[in-house]
């Protein structure tokens, strides 16, 4: 025995021996004694501690070796860990390391000097240290290594001159210094060095001439934009045949662009000379370059004319020649353009007619052409492009033989033309998102029997619908929604036997839908929400509409979504809706349905929506569902249900949105089952008769982010998994007296279980008690006589205090405050809630003057619940009921008790606050009455220095990502503005997000697809190396959705 405890000991001591630090190689231990001197939440982000266990380094995060050989580590690509700490502390460990071939330290938050180290730091030919916060000048020592392929320190605020001892590297093929402070001429080695082919300075305050350049020039990539070069650019610049992007915007070159420079720059690609002083005429070497996609030459003194040979330059995207002085005709072979997007001539001296040319350009996207001598009339060829702006031509209706126009989402303005009546083979119209007014013509149709689709969708159109858009019954889409249309529904539309999809969505229609439509069993999709219609539903969709759904409904074969919330619709659903097959939606909530849900429906196949909260609906939910179907969100709430969950619910392989069961008669046990939803996001089961232990099995749904099982009577552990969701939502597990909430804690769900048996036992004893002496109060007179007499007492003292309460309300202090009330209810705490309701919840507290109780409800301003609750109160008179003392109303609604746009825009500025300052709408950390709104703003009024209160992760990015931060900052604290006249539509707020997005993308599309193939060791290393305030971008961009 003695002998076996002897080999166990040193087995374990072999193998903790083979798995000490001591053990590992020596590129180990250099990386760990880098982690090491990080500053310490630096170190936790590298995993290099847990992975120690390896003996191979090679294994680790960011680390990778030579093949074949003894660890020798070859790269170390730790970009974007959020590093920090003095990079002279730390470089010192990797240079340890004699075969390093690549050091990627870009997008961390690296400080203090460039180490000189650098220069004799093993093998490395790759260097990247880009978007940290370096400082100080450029270390000569670094250009020692004649080994160096690619150089990049942008984005840092490094300061001085460029060293002439770059000259040393004579390998170097990327060179990165743009967005820093460099000041001083530009040595005219770096021009010299035989590999170079992509050199970044731009955005520094560099000065002097620009060097020439060898006829063994290798440049093809060239940023010197936003400096301050001075001089005539020099044409020595044509021996860089290889150039493909030379962007020298926004400095002082001057003088006349010499002819001889777009000899030799066949492949030039983008050239950006605009922001300069400039001179002469556009050379005509420069329209024979037939690789050229954009040419921006605005903001100079250019004169003379644009030459017709625009033509031979086929590749062009962008032309933008705005701010000179150019005259003469645009010319007409620029209709040849098919890839041209923007065509920018403002501010000009041009003269002549607009061309007709320009109609074949189908790609323009902008045609800027203000200030100039144009005259004439705009071509109607203009018309079939897609994204112009103005008004639309009267001459358009000239083009008889037209069969599609389609203008939407454009800017154009004013009326629609009476000629387009004209077109008599017009099969397509679209002005839908512009900015038209006025009425449609009244014969619009009437020439155009083959009309097929007409959508006229978000202008400022009013008037009647014209009767004859279905003239020659070929009309199937017919969208109009989103304008002012007013009188009653067209009866022509019901008899076009072709329609299948109209859409009247939010006009002022009014009347009834016309019964016509009964018998129009083509028609797929119909939406006339938000208008004023009324009347009895026919056999085809409704609006604001009573009665019941027609049986008819389970006609329309072909209908795919079912949409009649929020009327006043009564009776059953029909079952008949189960013959509508390829039914993806069904919308049936806030209305006054009864009976049971119809089993046929919960079991459609297609079926992906489910919505019938706020009804009157009885019985059990069908145990019908079945794993074909698609179902991801079902919504049952506020009904009155009863029976079990059915465990059906459990099959549907892609239930993965919503299960909203609250505010029934459920009861029973929650099913284990429910734990194979594990794709469900959002699980509410609040106030129902649930009871029983949690099942284990709940652990299971992973994808839960929000769970409400509050005022059951459920008992047991949480799932281990659902107390990160309570520390969110703790509101969402109350009312359940005996749930265990600490569900670790074995020792105190078992005092749950154990408290509540002893407070049961105490219960009975003192149920006994009270029998006993309630059987000898009634056998004895006297106490019947005093009992008496204490409740004549009582009643008399209750309806004085009723008169008191029902006379005036004199007590409820003139000067209180919300703040008041958020105080004496602890935040409208659970605490005080003394009664729950479909419009509310009531708290009780006390008022701090006159020491007298008083209910607070607060009532939700959605719908009709706030105004029936304001009318109700106000004149209500009971002995039960007391009276209205008053009320309060949040600064953002106290204008219009209509939640309107502007709410929309509020609640997203308060999302903007939450994300900019990552904290809650109500942060535990704030002080008391505070929401995230008034604590923004009291931060700014105490501290001018906002980035000290926003996220702490902000405060380690650079100045421009900081600068964009503060930009959210600013744009979140309009749209929280109290006065909602001052806050920005949501259509600013998109064009300012879009900006914002736009200046940090600007330069980097066309650097990364020239950088990314620099080098394949580092090809994943070396993305966003552009200048986020450049002027250069993607010039065609498709439209951002917010």
């Amino acid at each position: 025995m003695f002998l076996l405890r002897q080999c166990f000991v040193l087995i374990f001591l072999t193998l903790f021996q083979a798995s000490s630090p001591a053990s590992l190689p020596s590129s180990a231990t250099d990386l760990l004694k880098f982690q090491d001197s990080l500053p310490l939440h630096s170190q936790k982000l590298l995993p290099w501690n847990q992975s120690s266990s390896f003996s191979s380094p090679c294994q680790w995060p960011g680390v990778s070796c030579y093949p074949n050989k003894s660890f020798q580590v070859k790269a170390l690509n730790l970009s974007g860990y959020g590093l920090s700490g003095i990079l002279n502390n730390s470089i010192s460990y990797l240079c340890l390391h004699k075969h390093l071939n690549l050091l990627d330290l870009s997008g961390n938050h690296f400080t203090g000097a460039i180490p000189h180290l650098l220069g004799n730091c093993g093998q490395l030919n790759t260097i990247l240290l880009n978007y940290n916060a370096l400082e100080g000048s450029i270390p000569a020592d670094v250009f020692k290594s004649k080994k160096l392929v690619q150089l990049d320190l942008g984005y840092n605020s490094l300061s001085g001159n460029i060293p002439p001892e770059v000259s040393f590297c004579t390998n170097l093929e990327y060179l990165g210094l743009y967005n820093n402070y460099l000041s001083g001429e530009v040595p005219s080695e770096i021009f010299s060095l035989p590999k170079l082919n992509s050199l970044y300075l731009n955005t520094n305050n560099l000065t002097g001439l620009l060097p020439d350049f060898l006829p063994s020039c290798a440049i093809s990539d060239l940023w010197i934009h936003e400096n301050a070069f001075s001089g005539s650019l020099p044409f020595t610049l044509s021996n860089c045949q290889n150039l493909t992007v030379f962007i020298a915007s926004q400095n002082n070159f001057e003088g006349v662009i010499a002819p001889e420079i777009f000899k030799g720059l066949l492949q030039l690609e983008v050239l950006y000379l605009d922001g300069n002083k400039l001179e002469g005429e556009i050379p005509q070497t420069l329209w024979g370059l037939e690789n050229l996609q954009e040419l921006v030459l605005s903001g100079n003194k250019l004169n003379g004319t644009i030459s017709e040979r625009i033509s031979q330059c086929p590749q062009l995207v962008t032309i933008a020649l705005s701010g000179n002085n150019l005259v003469g005709h645009i010319p007409r072979l620029a209709g040849t353009l098919q890839y041209l997007t923007n065509l920018i001539l403002f501010d000009n001296k041009l003269d002549g007619p607009l061309p007709s040319e320009l109609g074949n350009c189908s790609s323009l996207v902008e045609i800027r052409l203000q200030n100039n001598l144009i005259g004439g009339n705009i071509p109607p060829e203009i018309c079939n492009l897609e994204n112009l702006e103005g008004r639309i031509p009267r001459q358009i209706g000239r083009l008889s033989n037209l069969k599609i126009l389609a203008l939407y989402s454009n800017n154009l303005s004013d009326i629609i033309p009476s000629e387009i009546t004209n077109f008599t083979k017009l099969t397509y119209l679209s002005f839908a998102h512009n900015d038209l007014t006025g009425e449609v013509p009244f014969d619009l149709g009437k020439n155009s029997p083959d009309l097929d689709r007409l959508d006229l969708t978000s202008n400022h159109l009013h008037g009647p619908i014209p009767p004859n858009v279905c003239n020659g019954n070929n009309l199937r889409v017919l969208t109009l929604g989103d304008n002012r249309f007013n009188g009653s529904f067209p009866v022509e539309i019901g008899k076009c036997w072709s329609l299948r999809r109209v859409i009247l969505s939010n006009n002022l229609l009014e009347g009834s839908i016309p019964a016509d439509l009964e018998r129009n069993s083509g028609v797929s999709y119909l939406e006339v929400r938000g208008n004023l219609l009324e009347g009895k539903i026919p056999a085809v969709f409704g609006n604001k509409f009573s009665a019941s759904i027609p049986p008819e409904f389970g006609k329309l074969a072909n209908l795919q979504s079912l949409r009649l919330s929020s009327n006043n619709l009564t009776g059953s659903i029909p079952s008949g809706l189960s013959h509508c097959r390829k039914l993806i939606k069904i919308d049936l909530s806030k209305n006054q349905f009864s009976g049971k849900i119809p089993s046929e429906i919960t079991s459609l196949e297609k079926l992906e929506s489910l919505l019938l909260q706020e009804n009157k609906l009885s019985g059990a939910i069908p145990d019908s569902f079945s794993p074909l179907q698609g179902l991801f969100e079902l919504q049952l709430s506020s009904n009155m249900l009863e029976g079990p969950i059915p465990c059906s619910l459990s099959k549907i392989n892609h239930f993965s949105s919503v299960l909203n069961l609250s505010y029934n008669k459920l009861s029973g046990t929650i099913p284990g089952c429910l734990g194979n939803l594990d794709k469900l996001q959002i699980l509410d089961l609040s106030s129902n008769s649930f009871f029983g232990e949690m099942p284990t099995e709940l652990n299971n749904m992973i994808s839960l982010y929000f769970v409400n099982i509050s005022f059951n009577q459920l008992s047991g552990k949480l799932p281990p998994s659902w107390m990160r969701i309570m520390a969110s939502y703790p509101g969402s597990f109350l009312g359940n007296p005996e749930l265990c909430l600490l569900g670790n804690d074995a020792r105190y769900c078992r005092n749950i279980r154990e408290g509540h048996t002893r407070r049961l036992g105490r219960h009975v004893l003192a149920a006994v008690i009270i029998c006993v002496v309630i059987s000898m109060a009634l056998l004895s007179t006297v106490v019947y006589i005093i009992a008496v007499r204490v409740l004549q007492h009582k009643y008399h003292r209750d309806q004085s205090l009723l008169r008191e309460c029902q006379s005036h309300t004199e007590d409820l202090p003139e000067d209180l405050q919300f703040e008041d009330i958020m105080r004496a209810t602890e935040g409208m705490s659970d605490e005080y809630v003394i009664g729950r309701g479909k419009h509310g919840t009531v708290y009780r507290t006390e008022s701090a003057n006159s020491r007298k109780n008083w209910a607070v409800k607060k009532v939700s301003l959605s719908g009709d619940n706030f105004s029936l609750e304001m009318r109700t109160l106000s004149v209500v008179r009971h002995r039960n009921i007391v009276r209205m003392g008053g009320y309060c109303i949040k600064d953002e609604n106290a204008y219009s008790t209509r939640l309107t746009e502007k709410v929309d825009v509020y609640s997203y500025g308060v999302i903007l606050l939450e994300i900019v300052c990552r904290k809650f709408p109500v942060d535990p950390s704030f002080e008391e009455g505070l929401d995230i709104v008034s604590w923004t703003r009291k931060k700014l009024e105490e501290n001018d220095e906002c980035v000290c209160f926003l996220d702490r992760e902000i405060s380690f990015w650079n100045r421009d990502e900081q600068q964009k931060a503060l930009k959210l900052l600013e744009l979140a604290l309009e749209c929280t503005e109290s006065v909602a006249d001052k806050r920005p539509s949501m259509r600013d707020v998109a064009g300012s997000l879009i900006k914002l997005h736009e200046r940090s993308v600007n330069d980097r599309d066309i650097r990364t697809k020239k950088a990314s193939s620099d080098s394949s060791s580092s090809s994943s290393c070396m993305q966003e190396k552009h200048d986020s305030n450049s002027r250069v971008g993607a010039i065609s961009m498709s439209c951002t959705h917010v």
